[in-house]
């Protein structure tokens, strides 16, 4: 699924950049711009492009050595899917809201008495305390990508730790990207992908996808896109 979402949006989503992640230094939380010839060697082993999955065998194979898998943009919300599926099939459960720590959501039916859904706050990135809007899910996944924590400042310029794997560099010019989705695995996947394509290509990608609504809050404070309430 991580491959699909990786072919669909362009590259702006790709799993295959735990190579990049360790240059920038951000997989030991200590972020800070690598020499060049560091980072384009780290590029040169990252991408999907170089990965070869086999679906009759189920096996993994890479292309190049070093390569390395970074699921972080993706797993809470995959784990959170398979819980509810275990809820509801093992245990019967029809009404729950499961959440991987406030940037990952996936709700089961609806809670009691309120049928529009679970109401779940849209944080702000920089402003503890303040939302941006609620969503109100009905068996549906949320998923929130921002470089809250995980930044530092070079030349002026704030460097999070979502980086652009087309590029290499941190993705510039989003505060926060927001995705509703059927799947809690979707959204945070997506969510990745909109921070770094922007507000205006995220609304494009939805046209066509009713079953997506995305929320961008530009490095401005401006929010675009999604509908809340």
């Amino acid at each position: 699924f991580a491959a699909h979402v990786t072919r669909d949006t362009a590259g702006a989503f790709d799993v295959a950049t735990g190579a990049l992640v360790k240059a920038w230094g951000f997989f030991k939380r200590d972020g800070r711009v690598p020499p060049p010839a560091e980072l384009a060697a780290a590029r040169a082993v990252s991408g999907t492009r170089h990965v070869v999955l086999d679906p009759a065998d189920r096996t993994v194979k890479f292309r190049r050595p070093g390569l390395e898998l970074n699921l972080g943009g993706i797993g809470k919300g995959y784990a959170l899917d398979r819980a509810a599926e275990l809820l509801k099939s093992k245990w019967g459960v029809r009404s729950a809201l499961l959440s991987g720590g406030g940037s990952s959501v996936r709700a089961v039916g609806v809670p009691p008495f309120r049928p529009k859904g679970w109401p779940v706050a849209v944080a702000h990135p920089w402003e503890p305390g303040r939302t941006i809007g609620t969503v109100h899910l009905v068996d549906q996944g949320f998923g929130t990508s921002a470089a809250t924590y995980q930044h530092f400042e070079y030349n002026g310029r704030k460097l999070g730790h979502l980086l652009d794997p087309r590029t290499g560099w941190p993705a510039a010019g989003t505060a926060s990207a927001s995705c509703v989705a059927p799947t809690a695995a979707e959204a945070d996947a997506l969510s990745t992908a909109f921070f770094v394509l922007g507000a205006d290509a995220a609304a494009t990608y939805c046209d066509s996808r009713p079953g997506l609504t995305p929320l961008v809050l530009m490095d401005d404070g401006t929010p675009v896109g999604g509908r809340p309430s």
